[in-house]
């Protein structure tokens, strides 16, 4: 599991970085307008979801832990990593084929990941048969891409948010394209015999549905949310505190859930973190948004309550995964939530684009500061309006309704 644990955090560090930075990096470091960043960031994550699905789809259950899927694994780390490492590279040449560039090493960055991605997520049920076991690894799994969050927030914002050298950036990037091919190669000694086949029930497929809605509504307000961090950073936050705070948010928010998770349920989860957005969204209206204690606050909030509702999703999703077709749920899963984003990334250029940004973000009430307090808004709702379909079908955690114990008779003892 530590190998696993360890590809997982490489990997996602990769995916961190192009949710968080790579907007910002168009438009920032590469001098691109925001509608031109919005359709190559949108049209790059519309490929990725299309290769998520197919990916996921075209591989049969036998093949979802084999060692034919964690070859490839090993196989598509180096590709995904060179056109991450030529994308990183955009600001190094001449304006006039910036887009050309950024779009063609962007896209095949895009395609490649999913043959790291699909197949790493979909190992989570051969590892984890039982299903207290598997949400006890999601949290796991959760905590290690908030390490990669906070790593990424942490070693390579800075280099943008504060304009540092290029040079500087382009090893950061390598470094981690490093880090990324050598856990791919040590996941291959892991082995594990394929996972039993049963087949999905009519309850599963039907209960999806709700699962998927609430996942592109969260995806679509968590990915403006956070391409707008680095932004609100540069030019209203004085620096990475909120994007240190949300992925130390992230980070912290998994015992915690999974505690809760015995004693309050799902729908006790929901309602927490939902409040917790909420508290995020009046701290971030208010006067002293741009301070120390107001991104602290902003950025736990987020992230705690954000994860809790990403746990109970993903939660969900394998679920039904351990029915059978492991990588096809895992595909859908994926697919919806980068379309998610790139409707996110469509709105965040519309936005950018009609508004003076670079300074519209010390103003609480500009349009950019609106849209970030309206997906924080949108991910509480996402939290409320699960709670009605897990009460219907209680498998986000594979719970059922405890059997209630016959009281003891007193002449018994």
């Amino acid at each position: 599991m530590s190998a696993y644990l360890l590809a997982h955090f490489a990997k996602s560090q990769l995916w961190h970085a192009s949710t968080l930075l790579f907007g910002f990096f168009l438009t920032e470091a590469c001098g691109l307008d925001a509608r031109t960043m919005s359709f190559i960031m949108a049209g790059s994550l519309v490929v990725n979801g299309v290769a998520d699905a197919v990916v996921g789809t075209g591989w049969s259950d036998s093949d979802t832990i084999a060692a034919s899927t964690i070859r490839c694994q090993a196989i598509a780390a180096p590709v995904t990593c060179l056109f991450f490492l030529l994308f990183c590279a955009t600001p190094l040449l001449d304006p006039t084929v910036r887009v050309a560039w950024s779009m063609t090493a962007l896209m095949g960055f895009r395609l490649a990941y999913p043959f790291i991605d699909v197949p790493q997520n979909a190992m989570v049920v051969s590892i984890a048969r039982k299903q207290v076991a598997r949400r006890a690894l999601l949290a796991k799994r959760n905590m290690v891409s908030g390490l990669a969050g906070l790593g990424v927030a942490v070693l390579a914002a800075p280099l943008l948010i504060h304009e540092r050298s290029m040079v500087a950036w382009l090893g950061w990037a390598g470094g981690l394209s490093v880090l990324v091919c050598f856990t791919a190669l040590l996941l291959r000694a892991f082995e594990a015999e394929p996972a039993r086949e049963p087949a999905a029930s009519d309850t599963h497929e039907r209960s999806s549905i709700p699962v998927l809605v609430t996942l592109a509504v969260m995806m679509v307000a968590c990915s403006t949310f956070r391409a707008l961090e680095p932004y609100y950073g540069a030019f209203a936050g004085k620096g990475t505190g909120l994007l240190v705070w949300a992925a130390i948010g992230g980070l912290l928010g998994q015992p915690l859930w999974i505690v809760g998770a015995r004693r309050l349920g799902e729908g006790g989860i929901l309602t927490v973190a939902a409040a917790l957005l909420m508290l995020a969204t009046i701290v971030l209206l208010g006067p002293w948004r741009a301070g120390p204690v107001s991104a602290a606050t902003v950025g736990l909030c987020f992230g705690a309550g954000a994860s809790g509702l990403w746990l109970i999703l993903w939660s969900a999703m394998m679920a039904r995964a351990a029915a059978g077709q492991a990588t096809g749920h895992v595909g859908i899963f994926t697919c919806v939530s980068k379309l998610a984003q790139g409707v996110a990334m469509l709105l965040l250029g519309q936005v950018l684009a009609t508004s003076p940004y670079r300074t519209a973000l010390a103003d609480p009430w500009s349009a950019p500061s609106l849209l970030m307090v309206a997906a924080l808004v949108a991910i509480a709702l996402a939290c409320l309006m699960l709670i009605p379909a897990l009460r219907v079908s209680r498998t986000a955690f594979g719970e059922r309704p405890a059997t209630r114990r016959p009281a003891a008779r007193p002449d018994r003892g």
